[in-house]
Formats: C-alpha cells, structure tokens, sequence
C-alpha cells in the first residue's frame, strides 16, 4: 500500500508541474503582449512609457 501512495504522490506532483509549467508559458506570452503593446504605443504617440534603466526617479 505505501508504494500505491508513492506513485499517487509522484502522480500528483507531475500533473501540478505541468500546470505549473503552462501558466508560465502563458505569463510570458502575456508579458510579451504587453511589452509589444507598450513598444507600438511608444512609436504610435511619440511618448517615452517605459522607464528608461539608471534613471533616477524625481522626488517632487
């Protein structure tokens, strides 16, 4: 019986690993889309929206 529960166990590990695994291949297609989206805006309006690296922030 315990190895019927070691095989349950390791199962159960394997099927949260793949969920796991999805949702972060769709958490980085949707980071894409959104640093895509930003780049057209950017382009589109002729605005800076992402912060540019080693700015400092202004303290109004």
């Amino acid at each position: 019986m315990k190895k019927h529960n070691q095989d349950a166990y390791v199962k159960a590990l394997e099927r949260r690993l793949a969920a796991t695994e999805e949702e972060n291949k769709l958490l980085k297609l949707k980071a894409e889309a959104f640093e895509t989206a930003i780049q057209i805006a950017e382009k589109q309006f002729q605005i800076p929206i992402l912060k540019k690296s080693g700015t400092k922030q202004s303290t109004n």
